[in-house]
């Protein structure tokens, strides 16, 4: 697995696999994305301004995400995060149908951890919905504490954060 930037002509595979995930979050009663989020004019915007990242597995882009320095939306928290420095905060994460249940997500977070040191960033920070708990689990599993509640246009979001990232 590699995580690199993604590009123009990549959009259509990230749109894919956009509805992909949208579809599988829907079918456990997840409606995190059924109002249309992501759009395609966001992703648009993501790889325009250098914050989407394609995840290849085998040579093929099987995964998306955006990865932000800073997220206004991460500093009125309902609770405390664990750090006060800089951090990356992971958003949009998408995986395809081809890779999803194969076991993957700790290497994708080892991937992020990597990225994170590379920008000198102390922590990574995701928010989820309620509504998921294969992401909320994953992300415990995985080291990261539930840290509290952030609000993302006027719904209540659960906001992790993992801290001390070094390899």
């Amino acid at each position: 697995m590699r995580i690199e930037k993604a590009q123009k002509e990549d959009i259509p595979r990230i749109l894919q696999i956009i509805e992909e995930a949208r579809s599988f979050q829907l079918s456990y009663g997840n409606k995190q994305w059924a109002g249309g989020y992501p759009s395609p004019a966001l992703i648009e915007n993501d790889i325009a301004t250098g914050i989407g990242f394609k995840v290849i597995v085998d040579e093929r882009t099987e995964g998306y995400l955006a990865v932000v320095d800073y997220d206004e939306s991460y500093d009125a928290i309902e609770g405390k995060w664990l750090s006060n420095q800089s951090y990356i905060a992971l958003h949009r994460i998408a995986f395809s149908d081809a890779i999803r249940g194969r076991g993957l997500f700790p290497l994708f977070i080892d991937e992020m951890k990597k990225e994170a040191e590379k920008r000198e960033a102390k922590s990574i920070r995701i928010d989820t919905d309620r509504q998921n708990p294969i992401m909320q689990h994953l992300l415990v599993k995985l080291g990261f504490t539930k840290t509290g509640y952030i609000l993302f246009e006027g719904d209540r979001k659960l906001a992790y954060e993992i801290a001390q990232i070094m390899h």
